[in-house]
């Protein structure tokens, strides 16, 4: 028969304890060192805690242990720790140096196709025709010769400003320029010429051939001058072929005045040449800026128009005065100013 081994208590009563340990510190530790491979990896792991405590403490104190940066790996460790821990390897992209030398290989064509294939070979001028099949004041050789073409040079740079400007200085009765260029080597100009011009005469007694504009076209005698519509009461400084006309100012003269009568000049050649009458005139005086005076067939009328304001309108008053029959076989004034009314007044001359 086994022994009781409960203990006796101080009343005679047995009782079992059922205390258990509170903590590691009650339990029996193992006083075995470690060895092999869990006592290595015991000591570097000992090793790796005290060396970040030491780091955080000397240079960065004031971050919190979450933050504690990632150890370097030891070099003791095994190679696939070491891999994981060093910086990736960066890839670059060996493709982006061809298509780089691709490209500059396609500019190379580009521009070697342009300074050989498109050369100018061929200039084509259109000449305008005039009223009546009327032939051209220049001919295709001068145009060409004043453009500034050269055959050969090449098609793609040359510009068309450029060429337009260089016509428009050497030939002044060119009025509208065109030029096209037609691959692979042809360009095509096509220009208007002035169909009407105007006569001027300057400060020194010289006449001048003008446009509606008032671009001087060249000098002309006094004769050649009268045979066109030309403007009296304003003479203009001495120009030069291509010059705009500028009025003169004589000593003593308002310049107010002096620009407003430029300013008419510059109004009522445009307005003329929209009527159907402009050919049967025969001058414009322009002594006053107020008082403009159109000169119909050899002095058979005088046209008092005033100022220049409402000028289209009284135009197509002056038109329909002069299909009136009572009109037509007589000479006189007509003066549409309409300084009294609303009408236009015929006084016959005596």
């Amino acid at each position: 028969m086994e022994q009781d081994k409960r203990r006796p208590t101080e009343r005679g009563r047995t009782t079992v304890s059922r205390e258990r340990p509170q903590g590691p510190s009650s339990r029996p530790r193992n006083t075995r060192p470690r060895t092999g491979n869990a006592a290595s990896r015991e000591a570097a792991r000992r090793e790796r805690l005290a060396r970040e405590d030491r780091a955080a403490q000397t240079e960065e104190p004031d971050r919190a242990p979450r933050e504690r940066r990632r150890p370097e790996p030891e070099r003791d460790a095994p190679q696939w720790r070491r891999k994981k821990a060093s910086k990736p390897h960066r890839v670059y992209n060996t493709n982006f140096g061809f298509k780089f030398i691709v490209m500059l290989a396609v500019v190379a064509v580009i521009v070697l196709s342009m300074i050989i294939f498109f050369k100018v070979k061929h200039i084509e001028v259109i000449l305008p025709t005039g009223e009546n099949g009327a032939k051209a004041y220049y001919t295709a050789e001068e145009i060409i010769e004043a453009s500034g073409i050269n055959l050969d040079e090449n098609l793609l740079s040359l510009s068309k400003a450029t060429v337009a400007a260089k016509i428009h200085a050497a030939l002044p009765y060119v009025n509208d320029i065109q030029v096209k260029k037609q691959l692979p080597g042809t360009v095509i100009i096509s220009f208007t010429e002035f169909d009407v011009t105007y006569a001027i005469q300057d400060e020194a007694g010289n006449w001048w051939l003008m446009s509606r504009e008032g671009r001087i076209l060249e000098a002309t005698t006094e004769k050649e001058a009268k045979t066109h519509l030309y403007v009296t009461g304003m003479p203009i400084q001495v120009p030069q072929v291509g010059d705009t006309l500028q009025a003169a100012a004589t000593e003593g003269a308002d310049m107010s005045e002096i620009a407003a009568k430029q300013a008419v000049v510059r109004e009522i050649i445009p307005a003329l040449e929209g009527t159907v009458f402009v050919k049967q005139i025969d001058r414009v005086d322009v002594s006053t800026s107020y008082d403009l005076v159109l000169w119909w067939d050899a002095d058979r009328y005088k046209i008092r128009l005033g100022t220049t304001e409402n000028l289209t309108y009284k135009l197509q008053f002056l038109q329909s005065t002069l299909e009136n029959s009572e009109v037509q076989h007589r000479s006189g004034i007509i003066d549409l100013t309409f300084q009294e009314d609303d009408k236009v007044h015929f006084l016959e001359f005596r």
